[in-house]
């Protein structure tokens, strides 16, 4: 097991630029770099505030020149959206830069919004979605490769640039119950990946079943069900600050949900902020959350690791309403305070979750 910092890039407030907000993130990362992470992700949003990371490949071509160890890589490529050809040239070009460090994250996107502006069908996704992946695997796998399929085609053809790892790590967002995705991740070492949002720990336990018992139906073994978790993670001893903090948390929720739900509206670019159904107090959220101190916030993880054995977790640590000085200090102090109470708890963190990823290998 291992960490990972998420980077969604919101703009809550409109004064902030899209520049300043790339820089922040920059910031973000060579601390989580210095702290020890392994991986940071970067998200994928088109035509509003929500996300101003339209081009993940980019940003980690970007980060690529930036950093030195980390690993880098969309959270996630939202694969109907891309012409999947050159797709397939971005993802060898970003591992090339990154000498070897490219991650990739991919999902079937879930934006209505953003699909039409597209010219695509949401209806689709799925099933461009999985057919993308087969086209990976040929890319992977074929010094010539041809593809015929439904919505992929390419005749024979050499590919120029490859990537330098035989295969990188793929993680795919969300689908926890379809058994043609979960047949995939037990034939090619795909991790699931989801959000867990405020949920419970009870109601987490119960996504990560789901996941375990999909994973053992499509042929794997079940104690080895791979499973990569996204939480919200603010290390701070200022209570006024962790409730900053749950209130960007429930804001990102609050916008995303109206997406999802296609209930958003705009102003421009700018989403309205509106509640979500069945919204827990802010207390609640901040209660449910890695918010707090240090040792809170490593007890919390620390229970969620021991019941759920991922083999990933992802911080979401740029949270709106923090200072940069906040987010910052946070990411440190979990490098510094959080991941040695746990490695002193668990030992050597990297055997948790890894038994399926190991044989894929």
């Amino acid at each position: 097991m291992h960490f990972g910092l998420f980077c969604l890039m919101p703009q809550r407030d409109r004064s902030r630029t899209p520049r300043e907000i790339y820089r922040d993130t920059l910031e973000h990362v060579l601390a989580a770099e210095a702290a020890g992470f392994e991986i940071a992700w970067f998200a994928e949003h088109h035509f509003s505030n929500y996300c101003l990371c339209p081009s993940p490949l980019t940003m980690t071509a970007f980060m690529a020149a930036k950093t030195e160890r980390i690993k880098l890589g969309p959270a996630v490529v939202v694969a109907p959206l891309y012409e999947p050809i050159r797709l397939l040239e971005d993802i060898g070009l970003a591992d090339q830069l990154s000498d070897g460090r490219l991650v990739l994250g991919f999902g079937t996107g879930y934006q209505e919004y953003e699909f039409t502006k597209f010219g695509r069908d949401l209806k689709d996704s799925r099933a461009i979605l999985l057919e993308t992946l087969d086209f990976l695997e040929a890319y992977l796998r074929q010094e010539a490769v041809s593809f015929e399929g439904r919505h992929i085609w390419l005749p024979e053809t050499f590919f120029s640039v490859r990537t330098i790892q035989a295969r990188p790590s793929v993680y795919v967002a969300g689908l926890a119950g379809d058994p043609e995705l979960q047949r995939r991740a037990v034939e090619r070492g795909y991790v699931p990946f989801f959000t867990t949002g405020w949920n419970t720990l009870e109601a987490m336990e119960g996504l990560r079943a789901k996941v375990g018992e999909s994973y053992a139906a499509a042929g794997g073994r079940l104690a080895d069900a791979p499973f990569a978790m996204q939480r919200y993670c603010f290390v701070t001893d200022d209570e006024e600050a962790a409730l900053r903090a749950a209130d960007g948390a429930r804001y990102v929720r609050r916008v995303s949900m109206a997406m999802r739900n296609k209930t958003g509206e705009l102003e421009g670019s700018f989403l309205k902020e509106m509640p979500a159904a069945d919204e827990p107090p802010l207390a609640e959220i901040a209660e449910r959350l890695l918010i707090g101190s240090a040792d809170r916030v490593a007890e919390k993880l620390a229970g969620e690791i021991e019941l759920l054995r991922p083999s990933h977790v992802s911080c979401f640590m740029g949270i709106p309403g923090l200072s940069q000085g906040e987010t910052i200090a946070s990411i440190e102090r979990f490098g510094t305070h959080v991941m040695p109470q746990l490695a002193r708890y668990f030992g050597d963190l990297a055997p948790i979750g890894t038994a399926a990823l190991e044989e894929a290998a």
